[in-house]
């Protein structure tokens, strides 16, 4: 059965946040996932029989998004879950206007960041020190994308 992305409720926080808190080793609050749905979020699980697999959290301005989370359970992954989701939310939030796009991810996370640039996303500055790390503190890449780049 092939997955399928279908927009989350606040109701179903309930099953985005242990795949939030194994997927992730510093996740965000509970309250800070709870406050990313609303009119101008975009909150997308990707769901096989029933079951959720992953989601994403965006919000969208205008015509600009940030990809803020995306988020696969770890029994899941590297199996093309990540571009799946990707692909989603570029598809809806260009069909409400966005032609920019904008993300930060780990300077480490050398798997998202091969995926986010095979959807044309470039690195457009550097946030020291952004993520929390087991060392101390990570930089961020912000990354950067605009309509027609990219798959």
């Amino acid at each position: 059965m092939q997955p399928e992305c279908r927009p989350l409720s606040a109701a179903q926080l309930a099953l985005m946040w242990p795949i939030e808190c194994a997927a992730h080793r510093f996740p965000w609050s509970e309250s800070l996932l709870a406050s990313s749905f609303g009119e101008r979020y975009l909150c997308v699980g990707l769901w096989s029989g029933g079951q959720l697999l992953g989601f994403y959290v965006a919000d969208w301005l205008l015509d600009e998004s940030t990809l803020h989370n995306i988020c696969i359970d770890p029994r899941y992954q590297r199996l093309g879950y990540g571009a799946l989701l990707l692909n989603d939310y570029l598809q809806r939030s260009a069909a409400l206007g966005c032609q920019t796009w904008w993300l930060e991810v780990r300077n480490s996370n050398v798997g998202a960041i091969a995926l986010y640039q095979r959807y044309g996303y470039h690195q457009v500055g550097c946030r020291k020190g952004y993520y929390r790390s087991d060392d101390g503190v990570e930089d961020a890449l912000v990354l950067s994308r605009q309509q027609g780049s990219g798959e």
